[in-house]
């Protein structure tokens, strides 16, 4: 984790758990632009609220699955807990990596657009300082979530290079 501030890092108040996945076709990863919920515009791999009765792990699949049309063809792996803020809650994400080479892409109504990126490329150019800073004219808390996606990419950047 790469970004500091204070009260904006407090670990000691409650979570509600949400997944996501970095979705990996070669050495790309799918990104979703939002178009329903907080953030709207924003680009960002497909994840969402965990179920009742469900494990993490289980939301991610079922997140790639409802959000894009596609599934893990590999085991999914966790790399890493992302803090978010949004809907009035405080959210953590965690992220898993995944193998998806099968399937087109069929987004939901959640989403308006989609892409396979380079990470490299989607942490220059959606998830930099300039684009925190960007998002937070609009709100704190889309900046503070610009860094953490930012933080738990890293995350990912490091897993994948290992």
């Amino acid at each position: 984790m790469e970004h500091n501030g204070g009260a904006e890092r407090d670990w000691t108040h409650p979570y509600h758990l949400a997944a996501g996945v970095y979705a990996m076709r070669g050495s790309q990863i799918l990104i979703l632009e939002r178009a329903a919920g907080m953030m709207l515009g924003f680009w960002s791999v497909p994840g969402g609220i965990v179920d009742p009765g469900e494990t993490p792990m289980e939301a991610a699949a079922r997140e790639l699955f409802e959000e894009a049309g596609i599934r893990p063809t590999g085991p999914l792996w966790l790399i890493a807990a992302v803090p978010l803020r949004g809907y009035g809650k405080n959210l953590l994400s965690l992220r898993y990596a995944s193998q998806c080479d099968d399937g087109d892409v069929q987004l939901s109504h959640e989403h308006s657009g989609w892409k396979w990126v380079d990470p490299e490329t989607y942490r220059a150019t959606h998830l930099s300082n300039a684009e925190a800073d960007r998002w937070g004219q609009s709100s704190a808390d889309d900046a503070f979530n610009v860094r953490s996606n930012r933080d738990g990419l890293n995350d990912f950047l490091r897993w994948r290079n290992h």
